[in-house]
């Protein structure tokens, strides 16, 4: 039979085992943090100002500079329109959600839509990039892929900024 001897070895064969796999997995998950990659800093880039943001964050010259704001300028009227479009979309949306019968083809429907435009504003903001990637040296390059990585990897559309209000009121 087991004597209280007997228990008590067993009992600190168990215990120190335990201590053992513990220590081990530690050490193995600390080593494991240190293989991941490091995370990229986040860069902010305002909605406002962007020229100048981008202008000092590349350090770009005036020849690029005429280049950027060419680029910008293409990319935000054709930012800007997609994104109108998917705002009237989505009080589409919201507004046959909220009818006493809801039409879920009709949903369907406009959902579609919404991802055709998020697709088409996607690919705007990849050409603009590739615009930029294309007036850039290799090291502005550098610069502006952490850029980019920082917005994507924050899962947001990049900033447009608001349209000039005229000296009337209007835009």
């Amino acid at each position: 039979m087991f004597t209280k001897t007997k228990i008590l070895m067993w009992l600190v064969i168990i215990l120190l085992v335990t201590n053992i796999s513990t220590i081990i997995s530690f050490i193995y998950h600390s080593q494991e943090e240190h293989k991941l990659p490091a995370k990229t800093e986040s860069i902010a880039v305002p909605g406002e100002q962007r020229t100048r943001f981008f202008k000092e964050q590349l350090d770009l010259t005036a020849d690029q500079l005429v280049l950027f704001r060419e680029a910008n300028r293409n990319f935000n009227r054709e930012a800007r329109a997609v994104t109108g479009e998917m705002e009237q979309l989505r009080a589409e949306l919201v507004a046959e959600m909220v009818r006493a019968e809801s039409d879920t083809a009709r949903l369907e429907q406009i959902s579609t839509l919404i991802g055709a435009q998020h697709k088409q504003l996607k690919t705007i903001t990849y050409a603009f990039f590739l615009e930029l990637k294309a007036i850039c040296s290799p090291e502005q390059n550098e610069k502006l892929a952490r850029i980019f990585q920082s917005l994507i990897s924050a899962d947001q559309d990049i900033q447009l900024p608001k349209g000039r209000k005229h000296r009337n009121g209007r835009r």
